[in-house]
């Protein structure tokens, strides 16, 4: 029993009034479920030890799910009578005492065959402490533990969640490998342990690991739940408040987009979800980036730029800025007003000062527009017959250029929408399309400038980033 607990029924037995005991106890537990899921919210019944009525109900309002929680003895013999009167409700029964204590081998073994077969999740402090005490090892375990709190079945002391977790983190290491038998066992553990419904959101995580790293869907186990991994999946998976390595951001990256990064539900801020995006930006695409004006608000965290998740679209929040991401067509771009057009100097000085080829421009007349294009791809900025056209036109500003990736591929850039976007079905990584583009569509501060490259670039400079390009963009 843990040290915590025990003292806790220690405490309930010098109350004199059985109320104070019973209080005790509930609040016992709820810190026993808590510490396993602190998303969970307890409330407490007017009832303790009924035949059918709970002593505490869990509840995620956001989720709109609930689950009433027992609290009996640990005998095997009494759980198994108790079970047929409330087994229909998929509980979860915590018992005061250790169900490790319970010596007769047959009944605890028809406890786990019925709790199992009945969606009811039995167990002690020795299983809470053991999920609690690793929990917060990766998002992985964290989820584990929600996924058990919200819909665990069988039985679960120490032992028992120790194997769980142990064949949890096996299956997930064996999946970035391919490997099949600790996979399948993942699998099995999993489904064993869980309800349908919580044990698909990690065998499609595992599938996700699997299939990103090159391994043959066919030959992954076979799952009682279907599908690709989903925005509901990584909502929950982003919610856990525990710390993932770079590495395993990389490996579930592998399995995300940007669509599907738009539809999750996740808190602002997130740290599990600037660890998510930085680790994929070398995979992750995007039609194209809209930038808006939006102060800043009040209580909003202020940390600049961050990724968000807002108008079910992501999105790089800067201090009253937001850069909004279309995956995949310029309709998914919120709406917005025309901005002010920027002139010649201006422009050349963003293009410059952040190293972007421009090779066509669109400058705006009073009732004419000129279109200067290099054929070959090549910078036009600073030319000698693109400065006489601005200087005979007054200076006049610019409606349209076209910037150039370092890979060659073309970003056509809209100054009065202040939006970036790609021809056709043509997609860009998001990593270029911030550092070389975005720039483009505002006057950044320097410190603003350098918390983009700080968020988007991350350690690397340019030149690690593409060293076949030493010069790229245009003289100073």
């Amino acid at each position: 029993m843990r040290p915590e607990f025990r003292r806790a029924l220690e405490a309930a037995a010098q109350h004199d009034r059985p109320s104070g005991r019973i209080a005790v106890i509930k609040n016992a537990v709820k810190d026993e479920v808590s510490a396993v899921d602190p998303s969970v919210r307890v409330r407490f019944t007017d009832y303790f030890n009924h035949s059918v009525a709970p002593d505490l109900v869990l509840e995620w309002p956001h989720e709109d799910r609930k689950r009433p929680l027992f609290v009996r003895s640990a005998s095997a013999a009494w759980l198994l009578n108790d079970m047929r009167l409330i087994a229909s409700h998929h509980p979860v029964i915590f018992t005061l005492e250790d169900l490790g204590t319970e010596s007769a081998a047959t009944p605890r073994k028809s406890l786990q065959a019925a709790a199992a077969t009945a969606g009811t999740w039995v167990t002690d402090s020795t299983g809470t402490e053991a999920i609690a005490d690793v929990r917060a090892r990766s998002p992985i375990l964290g989820m584990l533990g929600q996924a058990l709190v919200r819909g665990g079945r069988g039985v679960a002391d120490a032992p028992e969640v120790r194997k769980l977790v142990n064949a949890t983190q096996r299956g997930f290491a064996g999946a970035a490998k391919g490997a099949e038998r600790p996979a399948r066992s993942a699998v099995k553990a999993i489904e064993g342990h869980l309800d349908r419904d919580q044990a698909g959101r990690l065998t499609r995580l595992l599938r996700a690991v699997w299939e990103g790293h090159g391994a043959d869907g066919a030959s992954f186990p076979t799952t009682a739940s279907l599908g690709t991994l989903t925005a509901d999946d990584l909502s929950y998976l982003l919610s856990i408040p525990s710390d993932g390595s770079p590495d395993f951001w990389t490996k579930i990256g592998r399995a995300v987009s940007t669509e599907l990064l738009a539809s999750v539900r996740v808190d602002d801020p997130s740290p599990n979800l600037q660890a998510l995006v930085s680790a994929s930006l070398d995979r992750l695409e995007a039609k194209g980036v809209r930038l808006i004006d939006e102060p800043y608000e009040l209580f909003e965290p202020d940390d600049y730029p961050r990724w968000i998740v807002t108008r079910n679209r992501l999105a790089l929040r800067g201090q009253n800025w937001t850069a909004y991401l279309a995956a995949r067509r310029t309709e998914e771009f919120p709406p917005t007003e025309d901005a002010e057009l920027p002139d010649y100097p201006t422009i050349t000085s963003r293009a410059t000062a952040n190293r972007t080829r421009i090779s066509q421009v669109q400058i705006e007349g009073h009732d004419t527009a000129v279109t200067v294009e290099s054929r070959q791809g090549e910078e036009v900025l600073g030319r000698d017959e693109l400065n006489a056209i601005v200087e005979r036109m007054g200076n006049a500003p610019l409606r349209e250029a076209v910037a150039v990736l370092p890979d060659g591929r073309n970003v056509k850039v809209d100054f009065p929408q202040r939006t970036a976007s790609g021809s056709g079905s043509v997609t860009f990584l998001l990593r270029p399309l911030l550092l070389f583009v975005l720039p483009l569509l505002s006057d950044f501060s320097a410190y603003e400038l350098a918390g983009i490259q700080r968020v988007v670039r991350g350690g690397d400079s340019y030149e690690d980033l593409y060293p076949e390009l030493p010069g790229y963009g245009i003289e100073n």
